[in-house]
């Protein structure tokens, strides 16, 4: 279940807040960081745990191009003939396994090791605790082992706030590689703030005729989400580099009102886009508390119950919590969802897709 603290939530001033906030950003500039790559390798090698995940797809290729050795584990065959992964060693193995990894690392001189694992499966405890932390120490202690130069974890912007049990998972793993539990090990943490197929699991619904849901008024939280390319981008131009090491780096899109968003401005664009006249979905907030607190009690006495509880927890975390990091890149969430205009999309609610398995995310773009 989720460790959830969020309670009591003022729904006026909270869309006040983050009406101030978004315009906060929009008239601001955000110099922490630099746009554009800084570095390149010569050679070296650079295993990658869950490069054949989402971001992976991307910061396989990008370290490739930008001179280094990349290298994953994969659990599948299929892998070594992806074009994705190319100009990449592909090792199959199990991240799960402390001794496919440490076969990995020592099939090389590994220089750095970069962890991208999370779980598939966020309301499944069991599989967040093997992949979000077993999984990652099993890198952390073959690093040790081989004495690598860096380990680069990409953890959670919600660790900040770590109310779903990834993000609990993430924020102990970050706990150890800062105390060194496991050895002696150079280490950079980076927070990506959200990904753009998570604010566009709708756009199916939305294009497809359906209405969008919100809490209430839909501004109880700003985002500002990261294209997998610029993060790609971001991850290895900390690659080696002596200003990175012993770091956490939050990190999240442009500050520019095509990614700086609430949630209704994301059902926004999907209609701006899709064509629609907007179609609201309104569920207040507290009707929503007490179905969670219903399945949470039905939940401690029936296993099958846990993960929608769970879900409807998750919805409400994503709803309220502000994630909002310093500027990185210059791809939006707008242009992101322009690209998912011509795209035809499985009928059926997300309820329903979901039930099904259909894959809700667009998460080949």
């Amino acid at each position: 279940m989720a460790f959830s603290t969020i309670s009591d939530l003022d729904p006026a001033a909270s869309q006040a807040r983050s009406h101030d906030l978004r315009k906060r950003l929009l008239a601001s500039e955000s110099t922490t960081y630099a746009t554009g790559p800084t570095g390149t390798g010569n050679g070296e090698r650079v295993l990658v745990l869950g490069g054949t995940g989402y971001i992976g797809r991307a910061l396989v290729p990008e370290l490739a191009r930008r001179g280094y050795a990349p290298v994953v584990l994969a659990r599948g065959a299929e892998a070594a003939e992806d074009p994705a992964f190319a100009e990449a060693e592909v090792i199959l193995g199990d991240p799960t396994r402390p001794g496919d990894v440490a076969r990995a690392v020592d099939a090389g001189d590994t220089a750095v090791v970069i962890s991208l694992l999370s779980g598939r499966r966020p309301n499944d405890a069991e599989e967040c605790r093997l992949v979000d932390h077993e999984a990652v120490v099993n890198g952390i202690r073959a690093a040790v082992e081989h004495r690598v130069r860096q380990f680069i974890h990409v953890s959670d912007f919600g660790a900040y706030r770590p109310e779903l049990i990834p993000q609990v998972y993430k924020l102990q793993v970050e706990g150890e590689l800062m105390g060194q539990h496991h050895g002696p090990l150079p280490w950079t943490i980076i927070r990506p703030t959200a990904y753009f197929p998570y604010l566009s699991m709708t756009f199916g619904d939305v294009k497809n005729g359906l209405a969008y849901r919100i809490f209430d008024h839909g501004e109880y939280n700003v985002v500002n989400p990261i294209a997998r390319e610029d993060l790609a981008e971001f991850i290895t131009n900390q690659v080696l580099a002596t200003d990175a090491l012993g770091r956490v780096l939050p990190v999240g899109g442009p500050w520019v009102p095509e990614n700086v968003v609430t949630l209704r401005d994301a059902g926004q664009m999907m209609f701006d886009i899709t064509g629609r006249d907007p179609q609201w979905d309104v569920v207040p907030m507290a009707t929503w508390d007490k179905k969670i607190a219903r399945l949470v009690r039905i939940g401690r006495m029936s296993a099958k119950v846990r993960p929608v509880a769970y879900y409807l927890e998750a919805a409400k975390y994503w709803s309220v919590v502000d994630h909002v990091a310093p500027a990185y890149g210059e791809r939006t969430l707008h242009g992101f969802m322009e690209k998912l205009k011509d795209r035809e999309f499985p009928t059926g609610s997300f309820r329903e897709r979901m039930r099904s398995g259909t894959n809700v995310m667009p998460t080949d773009i």
